[in-house]
């Protein structure tokens, strides 16, 4: 008669630790917010470098599916001022110009990714794969500005805008510094889908990063 009861305690205090694991691992998402540095640039893939290597500030967030499987989505801003040329603009007999012509471009980059943890998800250095679509935005302004003369008012500025759907695959890294702080790095290949190019190579620009990752929630 003792037995049966003890029995019975000893097989409820086995199944009561792992019922408690199982209800925090269920109750346990995991978010993370980063900061990062990028370069965006389709050198070398364009020798002509139609989109320059510009550097510009990026922010991410992130939420954790499973130990291996996260989503991801961000923005990051370029920029990049440029005089092109100093010329001399004769209008008319007598009434020269020196004529500066500085370009000004930006690009807004929205990415949309699937991030898969290919190595142990509790090492402290791990190899990811991303993977998913890219917006980006990006606007132009070319304007002429001159000492001496007149200049066509026509000619003053001239400002244009183009948005890009993308297809984007890459390798990250993660290094752990803390246990919610991660080191990251990662280099993006993007296939622009939105429009025709003449050579498929005119397709493609990179996205290298280099940032920060803390995680919260639940853990």
């Amino acid at each position: 008669m003792i037995l049966r009861p003890f029995l019975t305690l000893s097989l409820l205090g086995s199944l009561l630790p792992l019922a408690s694991r199982a209800q925090s691992t269920s109750a346990s998402p995991r978010y993370y917010v980063g900061s990062s540095g990028n370069q965006l640039s389709n050198v070398p893939f364009n020798g002509d470098g139609i989109v320059p290597r510009i550097i510009g500030p990026g922010l991410t967030v992130g939420l954790q599916l499973t130990p291996r499987l996260a989503v991801q989505t961000g923005l990051s801003y370029h920029w990049k001022k440029d005089s092109l040329a100093t010329y001399q603009f004769i209008p008319s007999p007598g009434n020269a110009s020196t004529v500066t012509m500085t370009s000004r471009v930006k690009y807004f980059i929205v990415p949309a990714l699937l991030r898969y943890t290919a190595t142990a998800p509790t090492a402290r250095a791990r190899f990811d794969i991303l993977g998913g679509a890219t917006l980006v935005h990006a606007t132009g302004r070319i304007s002429y500005e001159g000492n001496g003369g007149t200049i066509d008012p026509a000619l003053r500025d001239r400002s244009s805008s183009n948005t890009r759907l993308n297809l984007t695959l890459g390798p990250a890294v993660r290094a752990t510094l803390s246990p919610r702080l991660e080191l990251t790095a990662a280099g993006l290949l993007s296939a622009v889908v939105s429009e025709d190019y003449y050579r498929f190579s005119d397709r493609l620009f990179l996205n290298t990063s280099f940032g920060l990752n803390y995680t919260f929630g639940q853990l």
